[in-house]
């Protein structure tokens, strides 16, 4: 698994926002490896930037957080650094970012939550608060080269206040070749990151992938309070399915993973929308049907090992073809995709919905046996959820 790779393509669903998909999160890890690079940093710092800087902002829960983060001076920016702070010291694998997440904002002449000041703030910590602000400077017009003084001019006058001086030194020497402006803005900052982040490959450990899969399901589930363990329960009973029908601990493992990330793609997706309390109109609909295509191309180039992304994004499709988005049907769908498809049915059935309350077994074995029928979903599986209702049940409860 090529980890610059995954941490690239799963990075670009948190820059999803009502003005559509930003380029923020790239942009600023380019800026702050470029910064660490002049600085001196040894590799292996290098690459612990780069990962951090992908996904600083992984504490944004919100469109509208977003909103008023794009604002240059901001009072009180710290609220999403403790949050993501939280969410990697949770993380076994990601938890050595936890420190740098929850300094990104901090001011170089103190008085921030965390109590640290000057030196004591992270260094990666201070690269990534200057690269973040100077992304947010960024416009569309005139040419970024007209706007390299007028970025320059501002972030100078908080050298010493917000950032660290000696990083505005570096950033000053830097600024005066037109390149660093222009990969910048350049519609391949990805091949210039791939050119000054020190390559990192591994073999594909389900336990690494894990971590990194809880991480994004937490982010997603946290869009709504109505699905706030959607992933982790279509995770868990997928993952109980495959035992169910003999699939040995890989592949279980393999569905667990999917099920997190199988809803990646519902960061593209409005709040009004998630929590509309009625019937979605047509075009609103449509936007909800997005979600699924969200999935596949953010999923596709975290690993060729095995098919993550045909397993997680095919969860609305159907056998009988009917399904979204890209209407596959009969043995198109794998069995594992259709397993997350029974566990994605069955979890959203169990959940409380701004429109309804959640379903008893009554009503979901009534929904799930004419889904058999009409969609032809795969009665074996249906019938190991419906023969394990209790055990289902004591999954659900163990759920937080």
């Amino acid at each position: 698994m090529n980890i610059n790779e995954c941490f690239l393509s799963l990075s670009r669903s948190l820059d999803f926002s009502r003005h559509g998909l930003m380029r923020h999160h790239h942009r600023t890890a380019l800026i702050a490896v470029k910064i660490g690079r002049a600085a001196g940093l040894p590799e292996d710092e290098i690459f612990e930037l780069f990962q951090a800087s992908v996904i600083h902002d992984i504490g944004i829960i919100s469109w509208q957080e977003k909103t008023e983060l794009g604002t240059f001076e901001i009072d009180a920016p710290w609220q999403h650094c403790r949050r993501g702070y939280e969410l990697m010291c949770h993380n076994v694998s990601l938890q050595h970012l936890a420190p740098i997440i929850l300094s990104h904002h901090d001011r170089w002449s103190g008085g921030n939550p965390s109590g640290l000041a000057q030196d004591h703030i992270p260094l990666a910590s201070r690269i990534i608060h200057l690269a973040d602000r100077i992304e947010i400077l960024l416009v569309k017009t005139p040419s970024i080269l007209d706007q390299r003084g007028l970025i320059m001019k501002r972030l100078r006058g908080f050298g010493g206040v917000y950032f660290d001086p000696a990083l505005i030194t570096i950033l000053e020497e830097m600024a005066y070749n037109d390149s660093f402006w222009l990969d910048i803005i350049s519609p391949w900052e990805k091949e210039c990151l791939d050119l000054i982040v020190p390559p990192y490959r591994m073999q594909m450990e389900t336990d690494y992938l894990l971590d990194i899969a809880n991480l994004f399901a937490q982010v997603v589930d946290a869009k709504s309070s109505f699905t706030y363990r959607h992933s982790k329960g279509v995770a868990a009973i997928a993952k109980f399915l495959g035992k169910q029908i003999g699939l040995d601990e890989k592949n279980c493992e393999l569905l667990e993973i999917v099920g997190l990330l199988h809803d990646l793609g519902k960061l593209s997706v409005p709040n009004e929308i998630l929590e509309k309390p009625g019937q979605l109109t047509p075009s609103e609909y449509n936007l909800m049907k997005q979600h699924a295509y969200y999935t596949y191309w953010l999923l596709k180039p975290v690993t060729q090992t095995f098919p993550l992304a045909e397993w997680a994004s095919f969860h609305h499709e159907r056998p009988n073809g009917r399904g979204y988005p890209f209407g596959r049907k009969g043995e198109e769908l794998e069995p594992n995709a259709r397993i997350i498809t029974i566990a994605d049915i069955v979890v959203a059935l169990r959940e409380e919905r701004p429109y309804r309350s959640n379903m008893s077994w009554e009503q979901i074995t009534k929904i799930m046996n004419n889904l058999t029928v009409v969609e032809g979903l795969d009665k074996d599986l249906v019938s190991s959820i419906l023969d394990n209702k209790k055990a289902l049940d004591y999954i659900w409860s163990g759920l937080s």
